[in-house]
């Protein structure tokens, strides 16, 4: 079993990187200005020579001068010697000798050239000082200690002269000078303590930029595992529960018994629940995939058309009202995301009523498209007001009477983001609720609408499925035996000329020799060693034709989806019942 090691440890940890980072800094700042400076360093002495060539130094001048040349020797030995990537305390005692031991040399020179000055060449002298003293505060002062060791050996021995000297020193210069020696280490050590914290604060920020980066690329991370997994096991689950629907719809009720006839009947029930889960999964999977918006012109009412036909049904079940109001427009914008929209807004409204109805109103606000959908259901808790667009979120006073992932109006509101647009939400307990949302989708004119009453619509309902002329021809590749026989059983009863297609390369080629042309290809995609794109693309090269087709897939992933939009091959997602399957292909037939 591992130790637990204290937070406290990490934090010391830290705090001690924190200044061995700033200790770097800083002797990398210094080291740079200390090579910077050696001309100076060489020359500053040497100008002396011309400017005390008329004061009678006697030998004190030249030996003053020839320390001054041993300890700029020594000062660049040590310079050349720090290696930044050695011991940080070893590298700050040689720079603070390097730079202590040239300033003292000036110092002494108080002792061994000011006395015997006039008081013009002492005021000179005095110059020069505070000129090096500056000069260092400017390279040394971001670390205190190495700025005093400049500072200290420079000014000491000129106190040292003052004092033994008083009695002919110039007082108001003596002063000023020592007054400015005390403000420099005063402004030394303060200045160098600001840049610590503004490095510090630097560092932080740096780290903490850096945390929240790896903070940022987990939640990125672990988001691209969630649609993956989501991806992968709505794929692994939808095939079988694809067999399930087709097989469902294949039973004739009229041969069982009535008690078998209820189960059945349940059961059905239990998979439409699931149908529309996989679905949900199906849509959040497509928004985490960068879905791209597509939009051009389209009649409104054609929207509403296809919708109807889906939740008539539902409403009149639940014996709900189900209006239609003002769909007599021509859009420009994305004909299937505001097809999604409609389909979860309205799937939330009629799971939540019970009585009552629903109405879709459409409206024309400043020339572009407002929609809303609202219901006489049981409104919304205020205290779930924040959270109804949050993914899974399921209210817990609702939660134990209706199925669902608590996704439709999570998708809803991404979609309405991914297009621009605005929703609000206006609700009552136990009076309904109303969805509105702007799309932002110019209204590009007007045309014939569509009321919609759900008990009228359920007689007028017409047959998709029976206006399939016999002569159609189907070419199916499916590599399922039980779905290729469903399908065939199915499309055969609706008098399409079914052609099964075999999937495997040598028996494909040899099948191009029997097969008529196609009307339509219906398959799978994944079928082996071959994908359904490959044998579509097949068959449309064989007949010189674009031929129309569609995959029936449980994958879901972005590059496929854009290798489907590209090659004009349509997309339906498992899993989906045979009638829906029937429905998108007469309707691409006629």
């Amino acid at each position: 079993m591992s130790p637990v090691i204290p937070r406290e440890h990490f934090a010391r940890a830290s705090e001690q990187h924190l200044n061995e980072q700033v200790a770097i800094e800083k002797i990398s700042y210094m080291h740079t200005f200390a090579k910077s400076s050696t001309v100076a360093t060489i020359v500053a002495p040497l100008l002396c020579i011309p400017l005390y060539d008329t004061v009678e130094f006697g030998q004190r001048f030249y030996i003053w001068l020839a320390l001054m040349t041993v300890a700029v020797a020594v000062r660049i030995y040590l310079i050349q010697s720090i290696r930044l990537d050695n011991q940080i305390s070893t590298n700050f005692t040689k720079l603070n000798w390097a730079v202590g031991i040239v300033t003292f040399v000036w110092g002494i020179g108080w002792l061994m050239l000011v006395p015997n000055m006039e008081w013009v060449n002492y005021l000179l002298y005095q110059i020069i000082s505070l000129t090096v003293l500056y000069v260092g505060m400017v390279g040394y002062c971001v670390n205190w200690k190495t700025f005093y060791s400049f500072a200290l050996p420079l000014k000491i021995p000129e106190l040292l002269f003052i004092m033994l000297n008083f009695q002919f020193i110039i007082w108001p210069i003596a002063i000023g000078s020592m007054v400015t020696f005390y403000l420099a280490l005063r402004m030394g050590f303060l200045f160098a303590k600001s840049w610590e914290k503004s490095i510090s604060l630097r560092y932080r920020n740096d780290q903490l930029f850096e945390e929240l980066t790896r903070e940022k690329d987990a939640s990125v991370a672990a988001n691209v595992a969630k649609s993956e997994f989501i991806a992968t096991a709505s794929h692994d689950l939808r095939q079988p529960m694809q067999a399930i629907n087709i097989f469902i719809e294949l039973v004739n009720f009229n041969h069982l018994a009535e008690r078998e006839r209820s189960i059945f009947h349940k059961m059905r029930s239990s998979i439409t629940v699931l149908n529309k889960m996989f679905n949900t999964l199906l849509d959040i999977s497509k928004l985490d995939s960068n879905l791209t918006t597509f939009h051009e012109d389209f009649e409104l009412s054609s929207v509403v058309k296809d919708i109807a036909l889906t939740f008539t049904p539902l409403a009149i079940e639940k014996n709900l009202s189900l209006q239609f109001l003002d769909s007599n427009f021509r859009i420009h914008g994305d004909r299937n995301l505001t097809e999604q929209i409609l389909r979860n807004l309205l799937a939330n409204a009629i799971q939540y009523t019970n009585s009552g109805g629903v109405t879709v109103q459409f409206s024309d606000v400043q020339g572009r498209l407002t929609l809303s959908v609202k219901d006489s259901g049981c409104g919304i808790p205020q205290e779930d007001l924040p959270y109804i667009y949050k993914e899974f979120f399921r209210s817990q006073h609702s939660r134990s009477q209706h199925d669902g992932l608590g996704l439709g109006l999570s998708i809803v509101s991404r979609i309405v983001e991914k297009l621009g647009g605005s929703m609000s939400v206006d609700t009552q307990p136990q009076l309904g609720t109303e969805f509105k949302v702007d799309t932002r989708f110019p209204i590009k004119g007007v045309s014939e609408g569509l009321t919609v009453q759900p008990k009228a619509l359920a007689i007028v309902q017409p047959d998709l499925w029976s206006e399939t002329v016999a002569v159609k021809h189907l070419g199916i590749l499916e590599n399922d035996p039980s779905l290729l026989n469903a399908y065939i059983s199915y499309f055969e009863s609706l008098g399409y000329e079914v052609h099964p297609i075999p999937h495997t390369e040598p028996e494909f080629k040899n099948s191009l020799l029997s097969i008529p042309p196609l009307d339509f290809i219906l398959s799978d995609f994944r079928l082996g060693a071959q994908d359904g794109v490959y044998f579509i693309e097949t068959l449309r090269e064989e007949f010189n034709e674009n031929i129309p087709a569609c995959i029936v897939t449980a994958d879901t992933s972005p590059q496929h989806l854009s290798m489907f939009k590209e090659l004009q091959i349509e997309v339906l997602y498992k899993p989906i019942d045979i009638h829906s399957v029937s429905e998108f292909i007469a309707n691409r037939l006629r």
